[in-house]
């Protein structure tokens, strides 16, 4: 049976995943007062509303999952100090992250981030030694890239060792 992605879906696991943690299951007595999203950095300088996540995720609406609104969380946990609930926002934002991670959905942005710290040892690109700032470093009598975790053979060991410890593929589908 195929589902109609204009049909709104309603999945009462979310919020019964949510509420296992004692502190999280607080998101049940969230009053929608808006204090979250009044105090939200992220939501000054984007379309994320922290109010809004919080009853998508009270009513077990499953595009919360897939929304790129999650994402915009810069964790802060202004949310958090502002809520009169002492509800722990953040936390439940970063879980919501996690099972929309198991659903698979993950923002290409991330994807990205993941691949470079697999393939490199950190999250960011550094660039070749083509690149202007490796030719800058040269000028300067310093080696193209700065010396990482990729300068290290036994780190990039240790660190595959840990990827697959944690069987981080099975979670992370990172070899994109």
């Amino acid at each position: 049976m195929s589902r109609n992605k204009n049909l709104i879906q309603f999945n009462p696991d979310i919020l019964t995943e949510l509420s296992i943690e004692e502190s999280h299951s607080k998101i049940r007595a969230c009053i929608q007062c808006g204090e979250c999203s009044a105090g939200c950095p992220s939501g000054n300088w984007t379309a994320m509303k922290t109010r809004k996540i919080m009853r998508q995720a009270l009513v077990g609406l499953e595009s919360v999952l897939s929304s790129n609104d999650i994402w915009l969380c810069s964790t802060c946990f202004n949310c958090y100090e502002r809520c009169p609930r002492t509800i722990p926002v953040t936390e439940i934002i970063l879980k919501l992250r996690n099972m929309a991670v198991r659903e698979g959905h993950i923002p290409d942005p991330l994807k990205g981030v993941i691949k470079n710290l697999v393939q490199h040892g950190h999250a960011v690109p550094l660039g070749g030694e083509l690149s202007t700032w490796a030719k800058l470093r040269i000028k300067m009598d310093l080696p193209p890239l700065p010396p990482t975790v990729h300068s290290y053979p036994e780190a990039m060991d240790e660190l595959y060792t840990l990827i697959n410890k944690i069987k981080f593929n099975g979670r992370i589908p990172y070899q994109l």
